[in-house]
């Protein structure tokens, strides 16, 4: 069998089994520390533009 073949029967599975779902379990504190460096980085910004106006 040649691997043409082996690699389309690999993909007719995987059809079937429906789409792959990427789960990971959440990680504590880091939605505010996003925010925090979010935030810095968007007052950062405006007192470039202030400063350039």
């Amino acid at each position: 069998m040649s691997k043409h073949k082996q690699h389309r029967k690999h993909d007719h599975a995987e059809k079937e089994d429906g789409p792959m779902i990427l789960d990971h379990a959440a990680v504590d504190g880091y939605r505010p520390i996003f925010y925090i460096c979010i935030t810095i980085g968007i007052l950062y910004l405006a007192f470039v533009f202030w400063r350039t106006w």
